[in-house]
């Protein structure tokens, strides 16, 4: 199985989304995109690097704050909330969302709107069939009268460090459960193990020019 899941969360506290979420129910389109199409190298490029600098943080923040301060106060802290979109570039992609979310919640704040919950049902369908996951999902939201929006999805797994917030409650240290019950009393990322699948890093992105290109099969 092709998982490439390498990345990691700790708690639950907000990744980053410095742009409102825009999305609609209504008068909404989401297309997939065969991330590998030539047209949308650029945008996944951009993607994919964000990605990988978030993914980075992350665990910097993580690994930092918990030698720093211990378990339970990184629990309070652990939010990366310094981190800030990168600033665009003339004629590439710009940045307008970083977002992470899961079919298991710890904070509400990172719901999935449907577009979102659509990325997470092919993660989730693709490992309970068997099936190879996909490193990168590429998807176009459109709606009438604003420019689109490209999203660009990788998987993300939780890290050994993890399963320390987010593994069995059971095996939570009572001073843990305690912390978690009072921050998130409707959490429901517990019972994790190291490398199981956590979630979702999404990158939001506009192009200045229209990009055409045929649906993912």
């Amino acid at each position: 199985m092709n998982t490439r899941l390498l990345l990691g969360l700790l708690v639950g506290g907000p990744l980053v989304c410095l742009a409102a979420e825009s999305i609609r129910p209504d008068e909404v389109g989401a297309t997939w995109v065969d991330p590998d199409d030539p047209s949308v190298a650029a945008v996944r490029q951009t993607g994919e690097s964000l990605i990988d600098r978030v993914g980075y943080m992350m665990i910097y923040e993580v690994e930092r704050t918990v030698a720093d301060q211990g378990l339970v106060k990184a629990i309070d802290v652990v939010h990366l909330k310094d981190l800030s979109l990168p600033k665009p570039q003339p004629g590439q992609p710009r940045v307008t969302a970083i977002k992470r979310t899961s079919l298991r919640l710890r904070n509400p704040a990172n719901h999935p709107d449907d577009a979102d919950r659509a990325a997470l049902n092919i993660i989730d369908s693709a490992l309970r069939g068997g099936s190879d996951v996909p490193a990168v999902l590429v998807q176009k939201i459109t709606q009438p009268g604003v420019p689109a929006e490209w999203r660009v999805y990788r998987p993300i797994t939780t890290m050994p460090l993890c399963v320390k917030c987010h593994g069995p409650l059971e095996d939570l240290s009572p001073e843990v459960r305690a912390k978690l019950a009072l921050k998130y009393p409707n959490d429901h990322a517990t019972g994790f193990t190291a490398f199981q699948w956590r979630g979702l890093i999404r990158i939001s992105m506009t192009v200045p020019e229209p990009i055409v290109a045929p649906a993912a099969k």
